[in-house]
C-alpha cells in the first residue's frame, strides 16, 4: 500500500501547476456540493435528498465558495507546505460566502429550504476545504524509502527566536532535511515546543549531540557575539558535525529566512572578537570632495580600500598598480558599481610603478591629489627573504618616492599601510617595512614638511593573496598535507573590509607622524587554524589520536625570517583614541638627515650588488634601531 501511495505522489507531484489548480477546483465543486447536501441532513436529522425544487438553491453555495475562493487568492498555489495563513485566507472566502448565499435565497424566496443550513453548511465548507489540502499536502511529501533515497538529514536549529522559527518551516518544505529539535541558550525558551520541536539546553551541547544524534547544526541568532559562536563551533566540530549559519538577517530581502540562504560556517565566524561599526563622521572626514591616490590598488588591502573610498564620495579615486591584470580587475569593478550610482567619483587607473619618483611626483601634481594611501609593498616574508634588493628597493624607495611627492606638491595626508611584522622584525620584508615606518616619521618631522603623515600597522588579513588561508585551502583540497611551520606559531588575523575602514578611520584622526596600530583581538595558532579548515571542509584531522583521518597536518619548521608569534606594538607608550578598535603608539624615530645618512650608504651598497647577506645584515641592524 505505502508503494502505491508512494508512486501516486510522484505522480501528483510530476503534473503541470495548472493541471492541478483545475483538479484541485473540480475536487473543491465535488465536495462542496456534498457538504451542501450533508448540511441538509443534519439539518432534518433524517437520511434523505432535499426536494428537488430546492436543488438549484443548495447548487449555488458550491458554485459561491469556488468563486470566492479564486478571489481570495486560494487556488494560487497547490503546495506540499499548507500555511496556517493560506488556511486563514480559505477561512475568509468562505464567511464572505454565507451573506452572499443569504442574500441570494432571500431573492429568489426561501420556501422549503431552513435557513439554518447556510450557516451549518459554512463549517462543513470550511473543515471539508482544509482537510482536502491537508490530505493533499501530506500526500505530496510522501517521500520513497530509505533504500531507494537518501536519508533525510538531521537538523539542530540552535536559535528558536524569529530567525529559527522561519528557518523551521523552510526546512520543512525541504525533502532532504529532517528538523529534530531547537537549541538556545535563553533559559525563558529551554523547555518550551515549537511546532512540535523541544527547545533543547544550547549550553550542555555535547549531551544535546549525544541524544539528539544531529548531522548539521544551523546557528540561527543573529545576536550571538563572534567569541560566543566560536565557542559553539569549536565544541560542535569536535563531535564531526556539520555547522552551517544564516547571514545576518538584515540582509535577507523581507526577512526571507530559508535554508538556501545558509552557508557553511567560514573562518570570519570564528574570529575571537566582533567587530565594530565604521564610524560614518570619521570615514568621510579625509575622503569627502577629495581627490584620493590608492597605490598598490589591485592588492588585497588596497583594491578594499579602493572600495571603502569610493563609499565615501570622494571627488576622483586615483588607482595606481604595476600589475595591469590587478588594476584592470579592480577598476571595472568599480567601473560597474559607478554606471549604478547617482553621483559616482571619477576613476583614473594609472599603471605605474612606485620606484618611478618622477611618475608619482607628476601624478599627484597633474591630478591634484590630497589624500595618499599607500598600500604598494612586497609583502610575503619568504619571496621578499629570496629577493633581497628587490624588496627593499619597492618596500623602502617606493614609499620614500611617494612621500616626497607628497610632500612636494601639498598633499594633505599621507598614510603608509604597514605590518606587525615591522614590529622587531626578523625578515627582510619586516625590516624593509619598519625602515619605511623610519622614512615617514621622519619626514613628518622636518620643518618644511606641511603634509601629515601616518602610519597604520595591522596583522594578516583573512583571505589575502597569498596567505596562510587561500594556500591551506588548497592543501586540503589535494587531500594534503596541510603545511604548518611550527606546532605553536601563532598569528593575529582580520578581515580585509574590517581592516581597511579602520585604517581610513585612523587617518582621519591623524595630526602628525603617529602610529596608529589596529585592535586585532586574540591571535590564533596556526595549528588549530588548519585543524578547523580542516573541519569545515568536512574532513577531520589525522594524528597519533586518530589515525584514520583524512588530512595529515606536517610540520616543516620556521622559515628564514619567520617568528613563532607577531607583536603589534614598539615600546609601552600605548594610548587608545576615540574609536575602540584603535590605538596610538608613540614611538622614538631618526631625524631625516641622519636617516638619509643610512639610506644612502644601504642604497650604495645595493648599487654595487654587495653580498646579499651584507645588505641583509646592514638593514637588520637599521631597522632594530628603530624597533
Amino acid at each position: 500500500m505505502n508503494r502505491y501511495l508512494e508512486d501516486f505522489s510522484i505522480l501528483l507531484r510530476r503534473q503541470r501547476r495548472s493541471l492541478k489548480i483545475s483538479a484541485l477546483m473540480l475536487a473543491d465543486l465535488l465536495l462542496l456540493a456534498m457538504c451542501s447536501l450533508l448540511a441538509y441532513v443534519l439539518r432534518v436529522s433524517e437520511f434523505s435528498l432535499p426536494p428537488v425544487g430546492t436543488l438549484s438553491l443548495y447548487a449555488a453555495a458550491p458554485l459561491l465558495s469556488v468563486v470566492s475562493a479564486h478571489l481570495f487568492g486560494v487556488y494560487e498555489t497547490v503546495s506540499r507546505s499548507h500555511s496556517v495563513q493560506a488556511e486563514f485566507r480559505l477561512i475568509i472566502s468562505q464567511c464572505v460566502v454565507s451573506p452572499v448565499w443569504a442574500f441570494y435565497l432571500l431573492s429568489v424566496g426561501t420556501a422549503g429550504f431552513p435557513r439554518s443550513i447556510v450557516f451549518i453548511y459554512l463549517l462543513l465548507s470550511i473543515l471539508g476545504m482544509i482537510s482536502l489540502r491537508r490530505m493533499i499536502a501530506w500526500l505530496l511529501n510522501i517521500e520513497r524509502s530509505v533504500t531507494e533515497k537518501k536519508e533525510r538529514i538531521p537538523v539542530l536549529i540552535f536559535g528558536a527566536q524569529r530567525e529559527g522559527v522561519l528557518l523551521l518551516n523552510s526546512l520543512k518544505r525541504q525533502s532532504r532535511y529532517r528538523p529534530i529539535g531547537f537549541a538556545d541558550v535563553d533559559t525563558s525558551l529551554i523547555g518550551r515546543r515549537i511546532d512540535g520541536l523541544r527547545v533543547h539546553d544550547g549550553t550542555h551541547l555535547e549531551k544535546l549531540v549525544a541524544e539528539c544524534r544531529p548531522a548539521e547544526v544551523i546557528i540561527a541568532r543573529k545576536d550571538l557575539k563572534r567569541h560566543e559562536r566560536r565557542h559553539i563551533v569549536d565544541r560542535l566540530l569536535a563531535h564531526n558535525i556539520t555547522v552551517k549559519t544564516l547571514p545576518d538577517i538584515d540582509t535577507l530581502v523581507n526577512g526571507d529566512v530559508n535554508i538556501g540562504a545558509t552557508r557553511p560556517v567560514a573562518l570570519e565566524d570564528l574570529l575571537g572578537r566582533d567587530p565594530v561599526p565604521p564610524d560614518r563622521a570619521l570615514m568621510e572626514k579625509a575622503i569627502k570632495g577629495k581627490v584620493v591616490l590608492v597605490t598598490g590598488a589591485g592588492g588585497s588591502i588596497g583594491s578594499e580600500l579602493v572600495r571603502q573610498v569610493c563609499r565615501n564620495e570622494p571627488k576622483q579615486i586615483v588607482m595606481v598598480d604595476s600589475s595591469e591584470f590587478a588594476l584592470f580587475e579592480i577598476h571595472r569593478e568599480i567601473e560597474a558599481q559607478r554606471l549604478d550610482a547617482n553621483s559616482a567619483p571619477e576613476l583614473t587607473p594609472i599603471l605605474a610603478n612606485v620606484l618611478d619618483g618622477d611618475a608619482m611626483a607628476a601624478i599627484i601634481r597633474d591630478l591634484g591629489v590630497k589624500v595618499v594611501f599607500h598600500a604598494a609593498a612586497y609583502k610575503h616574508v619568504r619571496m621578499v627573504e629570496e629577493n633581497v634588493a628587490a624588496g627593499m628597493r619597492n618596500n623602502i624607495w617606493g614609499t620614500l618616492n611617494v612621500a616626497q611627492a607628497a610632500m612636494q606638491w601639498g598633499v594633505e595626508l599621507f598614510v603608509l599601510v604597514s605590518t606587525d611584522k615591522a614590529v622587531r622584525p626578523s625578515s627582510v620584508m619586516g625590516a624593509s617595512k619598519r625602515v619605511a615606518e623610519m622614512v615617514v616619521q621622519a619626514l613628518a618631522r622636518r620643518r618644511d614638511c606641511t603634509t601629515t603623515f601616518s602610519i597604520v600597522r595591522f596583522g594578516n588579513v583573512l583571505g589575502s593573496t597569498g596567505s596562510v588561508v587561500p594556500l591551506f585551502n588548497e592543501q586540503i583540497a589535494r587531500g594534503g598535507p596541510v603545511k604548518v611551520t611550527h606546532p605553536e606559531v601563532t598569528r593575529y588575523f582580520m578581515l580585509i573590509p574590517e581592516a581597511a575602514q579602520l585604517v581610513i578611520q585612523a587617518s582621519a584622526m591623524a595630526s602628525k607622524s603617529e602610529v596608529y596600530v589596529l585592535d586585532m583581538g586574540e591571535p590564533i595558532k596556526i595549528l588549530r587554524l588548519a585543524k578547523t579548515m580542516i573541519e569545515l571542509a568536512g574532513l577531520t584531522m589525522r594524528s597519533a589520536e586518530n589515525p584514520d583521518g583524512d588530512i595529515e597536518v606536517e610540520f616543516t619548521g620556521l622559515r628564514q625570517g619567520e617568528k613563532l608569534f607577531e607583536e603589534l606594538n614598539i615600546g609601552d607608550d600605548v594610548s587608545q583614541t576615540a574609536h575602540p578598535r584603535i590605538m596610538r603608539n608613540n614611538e622614538v624615530f631618526l631625524n631625516w638627515n641622519s636617516l638619509k645618512k643610512e639610506l644612502n650608504a644601504l642604497d650604495e651598497k645595493l648599487q654595487k650588488r654587495t653580498c646579499p647577506h651584507e645588505v641583509k645584515a646592514m638593514l637588520m641592524n637599521m631597522a632594530m634601531r628603530g624597533a
